[in-house]
């Protein structure tokens, strides 16, 4: 698999966004990927004794939801500054600094492994797959999310439009999965890894806000928008603003984004 950046550049990057965003991230993006965990931990057969890894746990919100369900849950994420605010809002379970492509646990350690937004930030999601594969005990699952089709989240489309219209399109360092829906290459790459029954279903996730100044803080910060001179900011907001009306309901927004479920098992 072919990246477009040196997966150390990767890493750094993505780890230095996302800890940047963490202080705010229960309010902004996590509002959007929790519509993706009850399907996630259905598709990993989560519940009451199983043991379960939550990789790139974030602020805990899935590994949460998984303890609601007696499992058994340990979450791990690249960045201090996530993992540090998953202890603080779940004080009663376990969360560690690890990287997804070196997990700190002894062979089949776990029956279910979840990742929930998570592959296509990785530079080299084969090798997290198969560290994923190498902790899975025998018959154990593994279910993970990615975002649809890019043409088709509108969510983040509302941000990268004003961007593009007022400041330029920027490149900016990502796994070779970023923006990858084709189910063959999907298929065949948890396949490689030696993950059989593979799986994908569309899941019709919605980021539902009363106002848009949550979507408009989540993208500042994770795009370091204060970088830019504040007359373009407030054409950003202004442009954003705009277009987010034709998604008003009577409880606020709701911005469609869809995700992709893919679930496997490990028959080794």
């Amino acid at each position: 698999m072919t990246t477009a950046f040196d997966p150390s550049d990767v890493a750094a990057f993505e780890c230095a966004t996302w800890s940047r965003c963490a202080s705010g991230y229960d309010d902004g993006f996590a509002v959007l990927s929790r519509e993706g965990v009850e399907p996630l931990l259905d598709g990993a057969r989560v519940g009451a004794d199983r043991r379960v890894l939550d990789v790139g746990t974030g602020t805990g919100v899935a590994a949460a939801v998984a303890a609601q369900r007696s499992a058994s849950v340990v979450g791990v994420d690249f960045s201090e500054a996530m993992v540090a605010r998953a202890r603080q809002r779940f004080p009663q379970l376990e969360f560690r600094v690890a990287n997804a492509d070196a997990l700190p646990f002894d062979d089949r350690s776990f029956d279910a492994v979840i990742a929930n937004e998570v592959l296509h930030h990785l530079g080299e999601p084969d090798r997290a797959l198969a560290e994923a594969r190498r902790v899975l005990d025998r018959d154990g699952r593994i279910a993970c999310t990615i975002w649809a089709d890019p043409q088709r989240l509108e969510a983040f489309g509302l941000f990268f439009a004003a961007i593009e219209e007022h400041a330029g399109a920027a490149e900016l360092p990502h796994g070779p999965l970023f923006g990858v829906t084709d189910e063959a290459i999907l298929t065949n790459l948890f396949a490689d890894a030696g993950f059989a029954d593979v799986a994908i279903e569309e899941i019709p996730a919605i980021w539902r806000m009363e106002s848009i100044d949550s979507l408009l803080r989540a993208f500042a910060a994770w795009a370091q928008l204060d970088r830019f001179p504040e007359d373009i900011q407030a054409r950003i907001d202004a442009s954003v603003r705009s277009a987010a009306a034709r998604y008003r309901t009577d409880a606020g927004l709701a911005i469609p984004n869809p995700m992709l479920l893919i679930t496997a098992s490990n028959r080794g």
